[in-house]
Parts: structure tokens; sequence; C-alpha cells
């Protein structure tokens, strides 16, 4: 009798157990009754336990707690009791006291009693089963939160290798462990990494890749949080030289070993990276991709809720009522952030309201699944101790673009910014990191308009204002814009703020002296040089160290043809930084203003050793070589400037910034100002006079012979990069940037090739090579049909060739594409006079010196001609003294040609 009625109290307990875990209240108070009948044992509370997890799923901490101390007093040292007692007190904010009950509990997989050391622990009495190992995890879990909670950092990780090993060492089969339990172990197993790093960045790390790699079965927000903090933690604590790579075999530490080939196999197979950037950028890309989906669930979710509104009156069913009443963001552990595509009307593609049909039945499945969801998140909510509501789903994008940032890939950075502001379409301060991101990428229209919306927001915001400037000045050519944004920059920076105040002035008066270039007249020049003069003496005055400062003043007096004073500022720049091409460029010309041809080429060739691809300087050393009559040496040099232009190395001092361009090439070499000596007579690698050496026809030959053999003769050079500069002139402009591929030139680069072939065709021009030149000159218009400068270089070529008809038509063209052309202007002149029009040439040459370019020598020097042919002595007189006075201090290449760009 007695065994029958034992057979039949183990079934009650077994069916009482599964209710308890399907939590069928009905079922176990049927079940209760009849266990109460056949119990004889009354030091189990099993009817108290089950009444206080009733009060739990419904949240009634006071009447669970009331019911649990019941049980308590039945049964001091019973597991269950304890871990509920300990879970209610937590709930209760009672961190002490859920501590005292917790602290007894025992792992029973672990080295000593309760599993963190204390000795007080109560004995293993349960009998495990899924329901029950659960429950431990639960309370293992909120024992370590507790522990966070009183800053004890070790007993809260103590706590959650607990959680660790009872999962592994109790489940066979992780299928098998239910959505509440491995909700809380994945937050214990990535409190466990956040908390390690505290004490081994490496150990965090080791145990968020096991984490990822086990077959647990992560879900999704443990999974994206888990690969979040993994790159954090790769990011921004480990170096290169720290790193430990991911190898394929590192975690199978009790798997067989495979041979070499195998090995080998697998790595075909599987992407390892090679560093820290490489696996943040994988994790973070997965984790954006969890994100992207979690998203559109949830606006889907939306839209949904959103039908229902219009599709089930509120007065007709009560239930539906309250299914549109529940927060729909509940049935996800993750708190996205909201964006505008979140909150869009249930419309369709046409913009018209949808109206799907509606299912009952699957919108109470929703709503069961929703309420489900939400009780087992309950837990893992309270205290603010919720991982998945403390990550900040737009730090995902942040990370991806300090890697993308790292491995110099700005466009996927401008993508992931504009993916980050779907999220929080209102932060500021993205979008100024969009605004970085493009100007990076360079993409400076879409840069400056977002920089200018982010100023109608902050008009005080010191650094926008300067950025705004310095994309004005150095790639939009706005000057007009640069000007008023260095302005309202000084209006509003502080007189202590001296770094800010030094550079508006210094962006203000880069500005007045491009705005000086481009004026038609003449007194407009001057003043807009005064003002350079003003705005940089104030910037020098500020930070006389600066050797921008020392720079750009010496371009103001350069243009003012005030040699000396500029001489005197280039070299105070070069004391301060003896690397920059650009500054050896200026000093280069302000040496031919004064016709010191040989101490200019050994500038040059210094500044050449230092930076050998630098087009500037290149250019200049032809231009000296034609100027010392040394034409076999110039023609070299262009050889070398279209070698490097066709292996893509050809440098220039405007690629400071530009992502189209390559970084300058600066090789060792000789570097200060102290260690070159301008007085000698001879610079290494060039023992000879270019004054006293005279060219001769043979070696002339010789040097063409090699020229156009070699795969960089004209005809060779200009096929070969044709297709590059013709394909690449329509793509390129100043506002957007140039291609990262290098298919797309951008505004620069067309002047710069331009400026190569008029160049080269002078030089043949000049040694009378005609047929060489008239082919650089089609090359120049294949690149720029509407180019003044090449009608005006047809047309010289075409004079010297005693074409005149021909000559004239094409310096009239330069005219009608640019009025203030002073070349195509002065030949013009030449010719009326020539043809004894005196008037014409005069008002021609008039015109030019009034207007577009007082400082033209030759101009000066023939209407001096013009006068006196008319018999005007005294005015000729002048002239030619003004013409001997600005021929003085003309250089080679016009100053107007020097780059003028914030460094």
């Amino acid at each position: 009798m007695s065994t029958l009625k034992n057979k039949k109290l183990i079934q009650i307990e077994g069916e009482i157990e599964k209710a308890r875990q399907d939590k069928n209240w009905n079922a176990l108070t049927d079940l209760i009754r009849k266990y109460n009948k056949l119990n004889t044992d009354n030091t189990v509370p099993l009817e108290l336990l089950i009444n206080s997890e009733k009060y739990l799923t419904e949240f009634d901490y006071n009447n669970a707690l009331a019911t649990l101390n019941k049980a308590y007093n039945i049964a001091p040292n019973n597991s269950e009791v304890l871990s509920y007692l300990g879970i209610v007190e937590y709930e209760r904010n009672d961190i002490v006291k859920a501590l005292s009950y917790l602290n007894r509990l025992n792992n029973p997989y672990g080295n000593n009693e309760n599993g963190n050391g204390n000795g007080n622990g109560s004995g293993n009495d349960m009998i495990l089963n899924n329901r029950k190992v659960g429950l431990l995890i639960q309370a293992f879990t909120i024992k370590g939160k507790c522990y966070e909670n009183q800053g004890n950092q070790q007993d809260a990780i103590t706590s959650y290798q607990n959680v660790y090993q009872i999962t592994f060492k109790y489940f066979k089969n992780f299928k098998t462990i239910d959505k509440q339990t491995k909700l809380y172990i994945e937050d214990s197993l990535i409190r466990f990494a956040v908390i390690q790093k505290q004490f081994g960045i490496q150990i965090s790390i080791k145990h968020l890749r096991s984490c990822l790699s086990s077959q647990i079965g992560l879900s999704k927000d443990t999974f994206r949080v888990s690969l979040t903090i993994l790159a954090h933690l790769l990011l921004r604590n480990v170096c290169s030289a720290s790193y430990i790579p991911t190898t394929l075999d590192s975690s199978s530490d009790n798997t067989n070993t495979t041979t070499s080939n195998s090995k080998h196999q697998q790595q075909q197979l599987f992407y390892v990276p090679s560093d820290e950037t490489e696996e943040s950028i994988l994790a973070l890309l997965y984790a954006e991709t969890v994100l992207s989906a979690q998203q559109q669930q949830i606006q889907q979710q939306q839209q949904q809720q959103h039908h229902l509104q219009y599709l089930i009156p509120p007065s007709s069913n009560t239930n539906a009522t309250t299914t549109n009443n529940t927060p729909i963001a509940a049935a996800s552990t993750s708190s996205l952030a909201s964006s505008p595509q979140a909150f869009t009307n249930g419309t369709n593609g046409n913009g018209n309201s949808s109206s799907p049909s509606v299912n009952t039945t699957t919108t109470a499945t929703s709503n069961i699944n929703l309420e489900s969801t939400t009780h087992l998140n309950h837990h893992l909510n309270g205290h603010n101790h919720n991982l998945f509501e403390e990550q900040d789903p737009t730090l995902i994008y942040e990370d991806i673009c300090l890697a993308y940032c790292r491995k110099e890939q700005y466009y996927p950075v401008v993508e992931n910014y504009e993916k980050s502001l779907a999220l929080n379409f209102s932060d500021q301060h993205k979008w100024i990191q969009l605004a970085l991101a493009l100007y990076s990428s360079g993409k400076y229209k879409r840069s400056l308009f977002i920089v200018e919306e982010c100023l109608s927001k902050t008009p005080k915001n010191i650094t926008l204002l300067l950025l705004a400037s310095k994309i004005c000045i150095n790639h939009l050519n706005q000057i007009t814009k640069a000007v008023l944004f260095a302005k309202q920059a000084v209006s509003f920076i502080d007189s202590d703020d001296t770094a800010s105040l030094c550079k508006a002035y210094l962006l203000m008066g880069i500005a007045y002296g491009k705005k000086a270039i481009e004026c038609k007249s003449s007194h407009e020049k001057n003043q807009n040089l005064e003002l350079a003069l003003i705005s940089l003496k104030k910037s020098y005055d500020i930070d006389p160290y600066d050797y921008r400062n020392s720079y750009h003043l010496a371009l103001i007096y350069a243009d003012s043809r005030d040699t000396p004073m500029a001489l005197k500022y280039i070299h105070e720049s070069l004391e301060l930084n003896p690397y920059e091409p650009s500054l050896w460029s200026c000093l280069a010309l302000l040496l031919s203003s004064n016709k010191n041809y040989e101490l200019a080429y050994r500038t040059c060739n210094h500044a050449l050793s230092q930076s050998p691809t630098n087009v500037e300087l290149l250019l200049i050393k032809a231009k000296l070589e034609l100027a010392l009559d040394d034409g076999t040496q110039a023609l070299i040099t262009y050889k070398t400037i279209f070698s490097h232009l066709v292996s893509k190395t050809l440098t220039s001092n405007e690629d400071i910034d530009d992502s189209v361009s390559l970084s300058r090439n600066r090789q060792s070499g000789p570097s200060s100002v102290v260690s070159f000596d301008l007085r000698s007579g001879t610079t290494a690698g060039d023992s000879r006079s270019h004054r006293s050496y005279s060219i001769n026809n043979a070696e002339m030959d010789s040097a063409m012979r090699d020229f156009e053999d070699s795969p960089t003769s004209p005809k060779d050079l200009l096929r070969t990069t044709t297709n590059s500069s013709s394909s690449g002139v329509n793509g390129g402009n100043s506002g957007g940037g140039g291609s990262s591929g290098g298919h797309c030139l951008s505004s620069k680069e067309v002047h710069r090739n331009i400026a190569l072939w008029l160049s080269l065709a002078e030089a043949f021009t000049q040694q009378r090579m005609f047929k060489d030149a008239a082919q650089c000159l089609a090359q120049a218009e294949s690149i720029d049909n509407d180019s003044a400068d090449v009608y005006y270089h047809q047309g010289y070529l075409l004079e010297t060739q005693d074409l005149m008809g021909k000559a004239i038509a094409n310096y009239h063209k330069a005219l009608t594409i640019d009025s203030t052309h002073t070349n195509s202007s002065i030949r013009l002149a030449l010719y009326y006079f020539r043809e004894n029009d005196l008037l014409l040439a005069e008002n021609n040459l008039t015109t030019i010196l009034r207007s577009s370019d007082p400082t033209s020598h030759q101009a000066w020097f023939q209407l001096g001609l013009v006068l006196k042919a008319k018999g005007e002595i005294e005015r000729s007189s002048d002239c030619f003294k003004k013409a001997i006075e600005l021929d003085s201090t003309s250089p080679l290449i016009p100053y107007s040609q020097i780059s003028r760009f914030v460094f």
C-alpha cells in the first residue's frame, strides 16, 4: 500500500514540476490538493513556493515576500527558498538583505560550499532539473549584480563565473535552455567580460571571443552587444604590438590536432583578421547588420500597430485596445533611439494608406509573445543594470567610423555616419562628424553645406567657422564667404584664445590675398593686398613662430613687388620649417625675380633632394634651365615630370589634404637652411656652372633622341595620359572632390596637367621644335578646349612660324574667353604696332596697365615703344623706367601661381 502511495506521490511531483515549468496555475491548484493528501513530509514548503512563484509572475513582491518568509520558517536552508528570497529582496532594492540570502547558495559544481569562498552555505538539497538550474543561474546572476552595486568587482566576477560553470556543466544540449534562463546566462557572460577588462584587457577579449564562438546560441541583442564591446576593447585598448591574433584553433583545446595541410585548407576557407582594426571592423559590421534587422522589425511592428488603430474600433474590442496601448519597444530588449523612419505612417510606396487584412489568430499570438517577452525581461531591466539598455546602438557607428579612419577609408565613414543619423537625426555632434568625414573624402560642397546648417544652430561655434573658412579657401575658391566666416570667428573669439585668433587672422589674410589676385581693377587689388597685409601682421604678432604667418606675409610682399621684405619673411619661415616644398618654391621665384638664376637653380635642387616629385619645384627648375640656356637639361627635367605623371607619383604643394592625391614624398637629405649654403657655387650632384654652359646641336639632337625613344616621349606620354586626363575632366570639380580610386581628376589636377603641357610646349617652341610643341598644345586642348592660356600658346606658336593671320585669330579667342588675358593683349598690341596702328596698340596696352595687370613690365616696355613712335619722348621714357623697375622684380613664373592655402 505504501509502495503504491509513493508511486502516486512521485507521479504527482513530476506533474507538479512540469506544471511549474509551464506556469500552469490552474493545473497546479488541483495537483497541490492531491499532493497534500498523499504527502506526510511537512519540511518541504511546496505549496508556499508555488504561490510565491505566482506572485512573482504578477510582480507582486509584497505578497511574494510574505509567502516566502513563511516558507523560510519551515525550511531555512532550502535552496529554492533562498534563491527566491534573494530575487525578491533585490527587486525591492534591499541589496544587503538579498546578499544575505544569496550568499548561502551553493554552486553544485563548485569547489567549495557556496561558490564564493564563504563557509556558511546550506547543503545542496536540490535534485537538479532544468527549472531548478535556471533558478540557480538567475540567483547567481542577481548576486553578481548586487556585488557590482556595492563596488565589489572581484566577488561579482566569481558569481558570474558560477553561472558560466553551472551552464556548461549541466546543459549538454544548449537547445534545451529556456528563453528566460538564456537571457540570464548571456547577461552574466557579458558582464563578466565588462568587469574583467579592469583586471586584464586580454582576458576580457579572450572571454568575449569564447562567448561568440560558443554553442549556446546567443540572442540577437547579446550577439550585437558582445561584438560591440569586443570591437570597443580592440580599438581603444589594444595596440598593434599587444594584439593577439584570432587563430582558428585557439578555442578548440579539447579537439584533436589537425595536420598542417588541413589547417592551411581551413585558413583558405575562413578570413582571419591581421590586426586589431580589421577584427574590429569585422565585428562591428556583423553588429551593424543585426542592428539594422532589429530596426526594420520594430518599424514593421509599428506600422502594423498603426494599421490596427484604423481597422479595429476601440469600442468594439477591448482586447484590441489593450494591444494598441502596449509599447511595441518592449518586444526587444534593446532600447533603440528614435529615427525619422521609425515614425512613418502606415503608407505604401505611393503614399496612400495601406489596409491589409488582419488575422485575429496572428494578432492574439503576437500579444502572447509580447507579454511573455515583457515578463522575461523584467528582471533584466531592473535597477538600470541591463547592459542592453545601457548599450547605445549609435556607438556601433562611432566605432565603425573610428576603425575606417585608421584604415584611411573615408567613404565608408560617410555612409556609417549617415546610418547613425537615421537613429538620432537631431544629434549635432554626428552632423559635424559627417561634415568632417565628407571633407576627408573630398566632398567639399556637401561638407560646407552641413557646416553652414550646423552654424545656423550654433552661430558662435569657433571651430566650425574656421573649418568653413578653410574649405572655402582651399577647395571651393569662395573667397567672399571665407572672409565672412573668418570675420565672424574673430568677433566671437575671446582675447585669451590666442591660437584660434591667430588662425582666424591667418585665414582672413590668405583670403584677402587670393581675392587680390582675382581682382580685375588695380585699385581693388591694392586694397585687398593692404587688408591681407594687416590681417597677416596681426596673426604674425600673435605667433611669430608659426611658419605659415611668415610664408604668407612673404607672398603678399612678393605680390606688392617688395622683394627684400619678401626674402626676409621667407627666410624666417624656412628657419621654422625647412621641409615644406612651397616655401622653397617661393624662395626660388624670389631669387629669380632678382635675376639670380644660378642661386635659384641651386635652391630648387636642394628642395628637390627632399621632395623629388614635387611638380612646382620641377617646373621652376625647368624654367630656370631654359633661362640659363640649358635646353638639354630642361628637356630631361620635363621627361622626369611626365614620368612621374604617368606613374601617378607626381605631388603638388596643394596636396596638403586632398584625398585624391598622394602624400608628398619627402626623402632624407639636407633639411636646414644652415646646412644649405646659398652662396656656394655648386650643389651635390651638380658641379658645373649653367651660366657658362653652351649647348651645341649634337648634344641637343642626342637629348631629343633619348627623349623620343624613351617610354615617355611626347607622343607616348600624351597618348598615355590623354585617356586618364580626358576621362577625369568631366568628373573633376572643386566642389565634389575626387574619386579615391583615381578615375576622376580634380580641377586642381586638370589645371596642373594643362600647365605641364603648356610649359613643355613653351620649351619646344623656344628650341624651335614646332611639331613637338604643336603636339603638346593639342594635348592641352584635349584636356580643356576652353582655356585662354591654350589659345594664347597656340597663337604664339603660329606667330613664331610667321602665320600671323591664324595667330591673331587665336589671340582674339583667348581674349573672348578672358578679356583680361595679359599676354594675348600684349601680342595683339605688338601686332598693331608693327602694322603702324599706334592708337589701337596704345589703347590695348593702356587698358591692361590700368585695369588688369599694372605690374607687367612687358606691357610697360611695349607702351614705351608705341609712345616713342608717336614722338612722346618724355612719356615713353617714364614707361621704359617703369619697365626696368618692374623687370628687376619680375619672377620667371608669376607669383599668382604659387599655392595659397591653409596648411
